[in-house]
């Protein structure tokens, strides 16, 4: 039922055919939509995010479209930039660079975070939950891409390569285990 606060429903204003960049968007797969709240906490509440967002980088958004907002917000200086909320959405949407993605930063700004609270209303144990998520899928998708690469390795003939990849996978993973504690203990 409904879009509102804390409904849990998805939302539905980009779910169209493509996203803002004219590629494939659909704001119904979880992932999309987690990465989706995370840039609608930095626009509209960006006090919440705090330096974590600001760490973030383009590649650890895995939607194209989430990666440019990103990088829109790091030239605009970062939350740790913004003004009030409503100055910093202003700001982001002057700055966008056409009106495609005036019209998503715009969306992103205005419609609600979607939070468990029975209020509807976003905070820091919230926000850091949804960072912390989103870090601990972009380091899930490096996990894969090293354990990919480290089966085609040889152990006995690149020895040093090996143990190099290895060591970067095991370090890998403990910051993705850290990642996921610091997501559930902000439940």
């Amino acid at each position: 039922p409904g879009g509102g606060r804390g409904s849990g429903a998805a939302p539905r204003a980009a779910s169209g055919p493509g996203g803002p960049d004219g590629s494939p968007y659909d704001a119904n797969d979880p992932v999309v939509n987690l990465e989706r709240q995370a840039l609608k906490l930095a626009i509209q509440r960006p006090a919440l995010c705090g330096p974590v967002f600001d760490m973030l980088q383009k590649d650890d958004f895995s939607v194209p479209v989430h990666g440019s907002v990103r990088e829109l917000i790091a030239g605009a200086g970062g939350v740790a930039a913004a003004g009030t909320a409503r100055e910093w959405a202003a700001r982001l949407i002057d700055a966008a660079p056409n009106d495609r993605a005036r019209e998503f930063v715009t969306r992103l700004a205005v419609e609600p975070v979607e939070t468990p609270r029975a209020d509807g209303e976003a905070d820091a144990r919230y926000a850091e939950e949804v960072l912390a998520r989103v870090a601990e899928l972009a380091v899930s998708r490096q996990i894969s891409t090293l354990k990919s690469r480290l089966q085609r390795l040889n152990p006995t003939d690149g020895q040093n390569d090996y143990n190099r990849t290895f060591g970067d996978l095991v370090a890998l993973e403990q910051r993705r285990k850290a990642l996921l504690e610091r997501a559930s203990g902000a439940l």
